[in-house]
């Protein structure tokens, strides 16, 4: 039978060859998200798109894993309430980036925090009797089936977890020396989470919400609206075969490295699209709105919230169902917003923004 694998303790020794090639790759991804931080800070309606690039990533996070929840299916669920298992766990995804973003405040990035994390993320989803918010008590392995025997890799002991996780956490918060820049770090980060497997289930998703976390950490991105598992979902195999290279008596850790910088830049040059996309749509909809005596506040609305109710908006906005309604026609019968074809509880969709989005 194969053995649990022990990675390295932390940090790297890697060669000045090596740093040099990838301190090229880390100053194309800084400038990258640099360049997507400016656009966000002086779009009109960046509090929204947080919202949106918040359910974006916990959708696609949530993918890699296997869930499958659409964009719009978890948008139509929060008008409809009904909730799949699918939907919850992307659901569970976001509540946990939010409570992240906000244990940060007051903690650091620590085993106290990641172990609440871990009890959100798994909270009603599948995994809610797989330990949530506790460190796993006996070995797991990852493959295809349930045999250990045919398992792609074996993680620590159990009884070696909370040493493995010690030393990340020292690594994390620098008390470990190693003068590398924090965009390199985070990729190692991630890497050394995955590799240490420190729970039965939601390693994955807990890992790829650390990466945001430790990026806002550390000032590289100002609020909490960069996200890569958009770019790592599209390159699944890769991510997971480059993640097991680091899982050998010499792992390869430049591939890996520049594999992660890489998608930083792929995804924020998507994301830099899609901003500017969406501020010419905002424009396109106030000028509309102006022609058509509609107030911007109910614009900003469906921006927030592309799938939508009458009855939710007029909440929203504090007016009357028919106000609501009557804008809501405007919009319709110009073909901004469409809407299914029920008698009652009619659910409109704003097409052009989520097809930005998603």
């Amino acid at each position: 039978m194969k053995n649990p694998f022990s990675p390295n303790l932390l940090p790297l020794e890697l060669s000045n060859d090596v740093l040099i090639r990838l301190y090229k790759k880390a100053i194309e991804a800084r400038t990258k998200l640099t360049e997507f931080s400016t656009l966000l800070d002086r779009n009109l309606i960046s509090e929204n798109l947080m919202c949106l690039f918040s359910l974006n990533e916990s959708v696609q996070s949530t993918k890699i894993e296997g869930t499958q929840a659409t964009f719009d299916e978890v948008m139509e669920s929060e008008v409809t309430k009904k909730y799949s298992l699918n939907v919850m766990e992307v659901i569970n995804y976001m509540h946990t980036l939010d409570l992240g973003v906000n244990l940060l405040k007051t903690l650091p990035i620590s085993t106290r925090l990641i172990l609440r994390l871990h009890e959100e993320i798994l909270k009603d989803g599948r995994g809610k009797d797989r330990s949530p918010g506790s460190f796993r008590q006996v070995q797991n392995w990852i493959g295809r089936n349930n045999r250990i025997e045919d398992a792609t890799y074996i993680p620590p002991s159990p009884d070696m977890v909370e040493k493995y996780i010690s030393n990340l956490e020292k690594y994390i918060n620098d008390e470990i020396a190693d003068d590398i820049d924090p965009i390199i770090k985070i990729a190692v980060i991630h890497a050394q989470f995955e590799s240490i497997h420190p729970f039965l289930d939601g390693n994955g998703r807990l890992g790829r919400v650390l990466i945001m976390l430790y990026l806002l950490d550390k000032g590289i991105i100002n609020k909490p609206t960069f996200f890569v598992s958009e770019e790592l979902e599209k390159n699944k195999l890769k991510y997971y075969t480059l993640l097991n290279n680091l899982r050998t008596e010499t792992p390869k850790w430049e591939d890996w490295i520049i594999f992660f910088l890489q998608s930083v830049v792929n995804q924020a040059n998507k994301n830099i699209d899609k901003l500017k996309r969406v501020e010419a749509l905002y424009d396109e909809m106030k000028q509309f709105a102006k022609e058509n005596n509609i107030k911007y506040e109910f614009i900003d609305t469906v921006f927030k919230n592309p799938i939508f109710s009458i009855k939710q908006v007029s909440e929203s906005l504090n007016i009357s169902y028919s106000a609501s309604k009557t804008n809501i026609n405007k919009l319709l019968l110009s073909n901004k917003i469409f809407t299914d074809d029920k008698k009652r509880n009619k659910i409109y969709t704003f097409i052009d923004l989520l097809d930005i989005i998603r």
